[in-house]
């Protein structure tokens, strides 16, 4: 900044320490805080954290830090497909605006109609083409993981890539 805005910053400098106002010290009457200190449980010099899970004392280095045992006894969160979180209309019109941007003009002049019970409409095929297109996306992630797995571990690979393969609701072989 030039020389010149420094001297314009400088007012604001000054003046805003003289209107910043002191924090209002709340006060409670000697009654509401007899009460309160009333409810509150004794206190126990022997727990210090406040928990019955206290981690023991054990001697270790000054860069480990022992954490307790926690556990976490909510749902697991759906996967992470975004479509999760859209309703049907907004799924099905992403799957259409993906299967138009798909077509050319003259393709989608030729698919762009449909006869009933003859045809499907292009509604429907256009959900069929992006529940396609998310498998693939899906299987070609997978198989760059196996790809990854198998420099470390060609065996455990083989063994991804056969599960990656198994029809669903067929039951896995232990073949380990």
């Amino acid at each position: 900044m030039k020389l010149a805005g420094l001297w314009l910053l400088l007012p604001v400098g000054v003046a805003l320490p003289c209107f910043a106002e002191e924090p209002i010290k709340l006060k409670l009457s000697e009654h509401i805080r007899k009460e309160v200190i009333a409810k509150l449980p004794a206190y126990d010099s022997k727990n210090k954290s406040g928990s019955d899970d206290s981690v023991p004392e054990v001697e270790t280095d000054a860069d480990v830090l022992i954490l307790p045992k926690i556990v976490v006894n909510e749902k697991r969160l759906p996967g992470n497909d975004p479509d999760l979180w859209l309703s049907e209309e907004k799924v099905q019109r992403k799957a259409m605006v993906a299967y138009k941007t798909s077509m050319t003009d003259f393709e989608w002049a030729l698919n762009g109609w449909f006869i009933p019970l003859v045809s499907a409409p292009p509604s429907a095929r256009a959900r069929a083409a992006y529940r396609t297109a998310k498998v693939a996306a899906e299987t070609d992630r997978l198989l760059g993981i196996i790809k990854e797995v198998e420099k470390l571990d060609p065996k455990e690979a083989a063994l991804l890539k056969r599960e990656l393969t198994r029809p669903p609701g067929s039951l896995p072989t232990s073949e380990h």
